[in-house]
């Protein structure tokens, strides 16, 4: 799966027993940095996400005034989060296509092209619904 960069070592499981037999030699496990670059970035793409969309609750009296929005817009909006987790298929299928890097890229990409459209103020009450 992936891009074919990751080593033999690299696939072996991180928590192995220390002794497998009585008679055994003990088993060195390493940790590889990457892996740890991997987990932060994961774990700061999911709380940008989760920045993303709960920032409407704090604001919704002041997005009421200001752009006109009712308080069923704003629930709605807040709605879109977890409908947007609907194609998991499809990076379930790049994941293991492509690897890891691309699908968080894309995913990256597509959270700042939505976080962008969305600060982009509309006039017009028939494109903002």
């Amino acid at each position: 799966m992936g891009a074919g960069s990751s080593t033999e070592a690299e696939r072996e499981p991180l928590l192995v027993p220390a002794y497998v037999g009585t008679n055994s030699q003990p088993v060195h496990s390493r940790v590889y940095g990457r892996r740890w670059l991997v987990l932060i970035l994961f774990s700061l793409l999911g709380l940008m996400q989760g920045m993303v969309w709960n920032f409407w609750g704090p604001i919704e009296n002041s997005a009421v005034q200001a752009y006109g929005f009712t308080k069923s817009d704003i629930a709605v909006l807040v709605l879109w989060g977890p409908v947007g987790f609907i194609p998991w298929l499809l990076f379930m299928w790049l994941m293991d296509k492509k690897g890891l890097r691309a699908s968080l890229l894309l995913s990256a990409v597509f959270m700042l092209l939505g976080a962008t459209l969305r600060s982009i103020p509309v006039t017009d009450l028939h494109v903002r619904r």
